[in-house]
């Protein structure tokens, strides 16, 4: 796989010069927040305004660069170039001493990595959508929504050519309920995978379809569930991988498609943000400020984490930007979610996140599928590199009452397990095909390196697709990968490999369980989390701008909340979402809203990263 989906970015400026100067001279240089994660050997460089169109590569040529790119429409908005540079023989840190030594350059960062904002599913997958109209059952309370119905007597439909981006982990493309709203390029094409850096961006993971079903399932349609928005046509960008981590490089680089796209005439009303991490980015936020001017709302979940925003800010959300709406969690009681994040100056509002029943695409490796192996029957599936001489590589061990394959952790070594005979994908071309398999890892980041390898000619040739360094504490989580159409071949394989350091002594190493290659299927699911309440919110953008071409989506959503006793301190508005009164011609003002303050904060804990679909789950 290439890297360029997990080190691609769209950091784009715009606004006055005066502004962006202020703010990269207040952090463009600062230090990597504790426990940031980011990206070995990956760096996102802005170079002042002026210097040469040759700069970028020429910097890149220093550092003897094996990958850049320059983000054109970031570029041209900003008036700073903007790249993405990769060098496979220095650290980070190295590339940043040299970039940051560079007069030429006006900023440089690690390419860091954040989490969509991860829900845990429930036990049904079918219910009420509350969230579109409580009648009080199921331990709600009546009128706990956001009063869709008499909204919808107002208007249901969008005006044909607005489109919203959805940035996630792709959408289910043959959903019966999302089909009929997928926006098209005149080449047949639907928005773009920036993980696999192609145009198929299919959802292995069920999160962004799941997003997708909330803003706009095709309404009334005698199927499955509504959409706050009936026909708004939705663009996938795939930047979330198989477990859920996105880069800002893949980030920036779907950003910068939205611009490309809104440049070429395209009318991107809004983008769809359920995710965030630990740390400020100077490129995040200028590209974010760059969709502003462009008259783009940026709607993003405030988190997961039950943090107080104010003092421990998410990102993207808590960016002071006037085109972001940042969106808390609420229960069908009209309560904030115990999980959700909040802030009294830094969120905007709440919108239904408990308990939502929305479209979903998930695999759950079973019997009878293209291939599975429970690791229970003894059926020899399975070749290792423990079978080929090496001494600590990998076996069958237990975790808790499963048999599972466990890695002996050894440093300094490559060790591998593959399935023993090819796999035939020949007849699957027309269908979302994915590996999935439970996976925990104890193992040292940014030194040991967990990858994932596919063949299409029986193990001949292998090509990386995967690779990951996180230390999971040993929780285990659920992988999935979309297998690309270039090895649905009769003679499929993959391969999973453990390379570590020198520093792990006494780690578990990874652990592998059931595994399977099957197809995904469609279905509905009820999720919660902030991912759930953002995009109620990107919705009622849609249809706001269909109702009010001349006003602000973003004033009308924030200045007709209902207010509740329970989000007074919780929220900048101290109110819930109301479509109803958002759509409605009359509107009260209620004075300037703003978001999170300006000055300096102290970077915050990851956003929950609870796996999706999780066959085991650490409470």
């Amino acid at each position: 796989m290439h890297r360029f989906g997990k080190g691609i970015g769209n950091g784009l400026f715009v606004g006055m010069a005066l502004a962006f100067l202020l703010f990269f001279a207040g952090g463009a240089f600062a230090s990597i927040p504790a426990g940031a994660e980011y990206v070995p050997g990956e760096v996102l460089v802005v170079f002042k305004a002026g210097v040469s169109s040759s700069a970028p590569s020429l910097a890149a040529s220093s550092v003897n660069a094996s990958y850049h790119r320059v983000f054109s429409a970031l570029s041209r908005a900003s008036g700073r170039q903007v790249a993405f540079i990769r060098s496979t023989g220095k650290t980070t840190e190295e590339l940043l001493a040299r970039f940051r030594n560079m007069p030429e350059v006006e900023a440089a960062e690690p390419n860091y990595i954040r989490q969509i904002s991860a829900t845990v599913p429930n036990d049904t997958y079918f219910g009420n959508q509350w969230g579109l109209q409580n009648t009080g059952s199921s331990g709600g309370t009546a009128g706990a929504d956001i009063s869709a119905p008499e909204a919808w007597d107002i208007r249901r439909t969008v005006t044909p050519g607005k489109v919203v981006a959805i940035l996630d982990t792709g959408i289910t493309m043959d959903h019966p309920d999302l089909q009929a709203n997928l926006w098209r390029a005149a080449d047949g094409t639907s928005g773009y995978d920036f993980v696999n850096d192609d145009d198929e961006p299919e959802d292995d993971n069920g999160h962004g379809t799941h997003v997708a079903g909330i803003i706009g399932a095709v309404g009334n349609n005698g199927l499955g569930v509504s959409g706050v928005a009936w026909t708004v046509k939705m663009i996938p960008l795939k930047i979330g991988d198989g477990v859920g981590r996105v880069y800002d490089s893949a980030e920036i680089a779907a950003l910068n498609w939205i611009l490309d796209k809104k440049d070429s005439g395209v009318d991107i009303v809004a983008v769809n943000a359920s995710y965030g991490g630990y740390a400020s980015s100077a490129v995040q936020r200028e590209t974010i400020s760059a969709l502003a001017n462009k008259g783009i709302i940026f709607v993003a979940s405030a988190g997961n984490e039950t943090n107080d925003n104010d003092s421990t800010p998410s990102y993207p959300a808590c960016y002071n930007l006037p085109n972001i709406i940042s969106v808390a969690s609420t229960e069908k009681d009209d309560t904030l979610s115990d999980f959700s994040n909040y802030g009294k100056n830094t969120v905007h509002l709440a919108a239904p996140g408990g308990g939502i029943l929305s479209t979903h695409t998930s695999y759950l490796p079973a019997s009878g599928d293209l291939f599975f192996d429970d690791l229970q029957s003894g059926e020899g599936k399975w070749l290792s590199d423990a079978e080929a001489g090496s001494v600590d590589g990998w076996a069958i061990g237990t975790y808790g009452s499963q048999q599972v394959w466990l890695s002996g952790y050894e440093a300094d070594n490559t060790s591998w397990i593959m399935a023993k005979d090819p796999i035939d994908l020949s007849g699957t071309l027309e269908n979302t095909v994915v590996l999935g398999f439970p996976l925990a890892l104890d193992i040292v980041e940014n030194e040991d390196f967990v990858r994932l390898y596919f063949s299409a000619d029986n193990g001949v040739t292998w090509t990386r697709v995967y690779e990951i360094s996180l230390d999971t504490d040993f929780d285990v989580m659920d992988f999935r990968l979309k297998i690309p159409d270039g090895f649905k071949t009769s003679e499929f394989l993959f391969k999973i490999e453990l390379e570590t350091g020198s520093s792990g002594a006494g780690l578990n190493g990874v652990l592998v369980g059931a595994a399977g290659v099957g197809v995904a299927e469609s279905r509905y699911v009820s999720m919660s989390g902030t991912s759930m309440a953002a995009p109620f919110v990107t919705g009622a953008v849609a249809l706001a701008a269909s109702q009010f071409p001349n006003q602000s989506p973003r004033t009308r959503i924030i200045e007709n909340v209902d207010k509740l006793d329970s989000l007074r301190d919780f929220t900048i508005t101290g109110g819930r979402l109301n479509l109803y009164k958002t759509l409605y011609q009359y509107r009260e003002p209620d004075g300037a809203v703003e978001g999170c303050a300006a000055s300096a904060v102290s970077p915050w804990g990851l956003l929950l990263a609870v796996p999706l679909l999780v066959l085991f789950r650490k409470k």
